[in-house]
């Protein structure tokens, strides 16, 4: 690989996963009861919220901290929260394909978080 892809490399795979995030989220937003499916009902239960409600508090938090992602600041902090926000996504799921899918996005936002802020992050301060 040559230095100039190494240089990119983790700004890629930042903004790339920033835009995952903010899909899911902008998805959730506009076609909510496509994702109440995917809210365990031991949630709902306990909280006594509508999963409608799950799902679009799930977007906030996904557009925020994609938003953040994308921006590049709070690199670490919004990759840590991310990824395990994904990891619990993924392990309720139980093993499918989405399930997977999943996995391997929550460890991409892991890589994220072990690596930081990148030259092209907004960020000044190391977080």
């Amino acid at each position: 690989m040559t230095l100039q892809a190494r240089y990119y490399a983790p700004a890629i795979l930042r903004i790339g996963m920033a835009l995952v995030f903010l899909w899911f989220s902008i998805n959730q937003f506009f076609f909510t009861n496509d994702f109440i499916g995917f809210v365990p009902e031991i949630l709902v239960s306990s909280f006594g919220v509508s999963p409608a409600m799950f799902v679009i508090g799930n977007a906030i938090l996904e557009f925020i901290f994609g938003a953040f992602l994308i921006l590049g600041i709070h690199v670490r902090t919004s990759a840590f929260i991310l990824s395990l926000h994904l990891f619990g996504i993924a392990f309720s799921l139980g093993y499918n394909s989405t399930m997977i899918r999943d996995l391997g996005l929550a460890i991409a936002t892991v890589a994220v978080f072990f690596y930081g802020k990148d030259k092209f992050c907004l960020s000044s301060k190391k977080d």
